[in-house]
């Protein structure tokens, strides 16, 4: 059975060899080229990564100096506002109070006139 194999085998030519030698060396050339290219990509993702870590090491400096300045700035806040709150309540108050005594001035005046108006219109027209 064995032998029945070989004799069905072909034949290699020496010519077929010399043409995949051939045939592969032009690959070895594409992957040599296809290696470089990447090669050369990573070296181009690497510094970019680079790039973005020492921006984001800078934007998290940053970020930690505005966090500082804005607890000081709330501190600042907490420490005036009770104060002015309490003098801006004050004055809201007074305010109000001067409004509400205007006000009832104002019903006070404008129920005169009317009762005036009235006793006017009465003694103007008798019936």
């Amino acid at each position: 059975m064995w032998n029945m194999m070989c004799d069905v085998m072909p034949t290699i030519s020496e010519d077929s060899i010399s043409q995949r030698s051939s045939q592969f060396s032009g690959e070895d050339a594409n992957f040599e080229q296809l290696m470089v290219s990447m090669l050369d990509e990573r070296d181009k993702l690497m510094d970019s990564l680079r790039e973005t870590q020492e921006r984001l090491g800078e934007t998290e400096m940053k970020l930690a100096d505005v966090e500082k300045e804005r607890d000081s700035l709330q501190r600042q806040i907490a420490a005036n506002l009770p104060q002015e709150f309490a003098t801006l309540t004050k004055e809201l108050n007074a305010a109000r109070e001067q409004l509400l005594e205007r006000e009832e001035e104002i019903s006070e005046l404008k129920a005169e006139r009317n009762n005036t108006r009235v006793s006017l219109h009465h003694y103007v027209y008798p019936e």
